[in-house]
This record gives structure tokens, sequence and C-alpha cells, in this order.
């Protein structure tokens, strides 16, 4: 019984470390790039006031 139980600790702890090892995905720098937004004269107007008015 006790040689069971310790097959089964093993066995589960086996399992439980290839669950993690097969969900972890390692996440990069996470970054976000600038949009080309019109600026100035070549803006709409009406962005501009719908914007920063």
């Amino acid at each position: 019984m006790r040689i069971r139980m310790t097959l089964l600790a093993i066995g589960g702890a086996i399992a439980c470390g290839l669950l993690i090892a097969i969900s972890y995905q390692p996440q990069g720098p996470v970054a976000t790039h600038k949009t080309d937004r019109l600026v100035g004269e070549k803006a709409p107007a009406g962005f501009l006031t719908e914007r920063f008015g």
C-alpha cells in the first residue's frame, strides 16, 4: 500500500510537470508600434477638433 501511494504521488508530480511544460509559452517583450498619424496641415480639421478640442 505504501509503495502504491508513493508511485501514485510520483506519477501525479510527473503528470503535473508535463502539463505545465506543455502549457508554458515564453512571452517576448510586448511592444506596440507607433502608427503613422497625420500631423499638422495633412490632418483633417475634424479629427483635430474631436481629438484635442
